[in-house]
Order: C-alpha cells, then structure tokens, then sequence
C-alpha cells in the first residue's frame, strides 16, 4: 500500500485480483474507497511506490514479470499508455524502491 504525498490518498494493490484500489483518507483517518483500477496483465503483482514527485505510480508485477504504470490525479489512476513494461530476462524483481537524491548547498 501506498499513501499520496499530501496524505489524502492511499492506494492498495489487490494481489489476487489484479486491480489497484483507491481511497481518501478522511481527517479522521477513517477511508473512502474511490473506486478500483484494472492493471493490465496483473493478478500477481506485489507491490507500489509512488514516484519521487508522486505524478506515477510504479507497481511491480514481478508474478507475471511485469512493470505497470499508472499516472496519478488526486485520487485517480490512469495507465501509461507504455504499461506494462516487460521485466529484463533472468531478472528476480522483489519490490519497488524509489531513491531520491537530496543536494546540499555550500
């Protein structure tokens, strides 16, 4: 699961059947389900890190050796028209890091 920059949004990957739910986080914490998303060629996929800027969201669909993408609006997801991407031959994919690279000035 993952929850959007500005905590509004958590978006939970449902590893069995193959969508993406989306929810809003009430200020209470308490969640409303937006809706669900298809992941093409999903069913087995694992895991999601939103991207560094949070406008994609990554998901590792490493049980059919997929990468899927889907662009983020609020709440809402859209798969990239690229998605899924195939995963490199003989590669073991186990989840989704995102690494982002803080510069100091001086």
């Amino acid at each position: 699961m993952e929850i959007s920059h500005d905590g509004r949004y958590l978006f939970t990957v449902n590893t069995g059947s193959g969508n993406i739910s989306s929810y809003s986080i009430n200020p209470d914490g308490s969640l409303t389900l937006i809706g669900s998303t298809p992941i093409s060629g999903g069913g087995a996929d694992i895991d999601a890190r939103l991207s560094p800027d949070g406008r994609y969201l990554p998901v590792d669909g490493s049980g059919n050796h997929i990468l899927s993408v889907f662009a983020v609006n609020g709440g809402t997801l859209t798969e990239v028209p690229s998605s899924p991407t195939p995963l490199p031959a003989g590669g073991s994919p186990a989840g989704i890091v995102n690494i982002q690279a803080e510069r100091t000035g001086g």
